[in-house]
């Protein structure tokens, strides 16, 4: 069994798209393994400070994120009407995937709905990559 944790403590200081993209300080580990391997992965996104009562016309539409494993999706989340969010929000996601021998690339990327308008990254404080490996039957 082995363990992978990256953790980044820095907002995320620009970027919004409404097409799947990895975040401007990109949210993703490379790990290596000898053999393949069952892979349970976990993925935290905290806002901080968010203060969206008193900005309800900056926030519109849904935010979804994903996870992937070497380009393929592994898990989905959607964030419905952040409007009715409050301060210390979390976002979590959960996976499973078989990873092969080598190197293989774990990454989180995320989306805004079509015609969205969400400036809630900027409020995205700290973000966790976990990944416990192993061995597959």
């Amino acid at each position: 069994m082995k363990r992978y944790i990256k953790t980044w403590k820095n907002r995320v200081e620009a970027g919004s798209s409404s097409d799947w993209t990895h975040f401007p300080n990109r949210m993703s580990l490379k790990i290596n393994e000898d053999s393949t391997r069952t892979a349970f992965i976990a993925a935290s996104m905290e806002f901080n400070g968010t203060k969206i009562k008193n900005e309800r016309k900056r926030y519109n539409g849904s935010l979804y994120y994903k996870i992937l494993v070497n380009g393929s999706v592994v898990s989905e989340y959607h964030v419905i009407d952040p409007i009715h969010a409050i301060k210390n929000t979390e976002v979590n996601l959960h996976g499973v995937s078989e990873i092969q021998a080598g190197e293989n690339t774990i990454e989180v990327q995320y989306k805004l709905a079509k015609n969205g308008s969400w400036e809630i990254l900027r409020n995205l404080g700290q973000r966790n990559l976990s990944v416990l490996t192993v061995p597959s039957n």
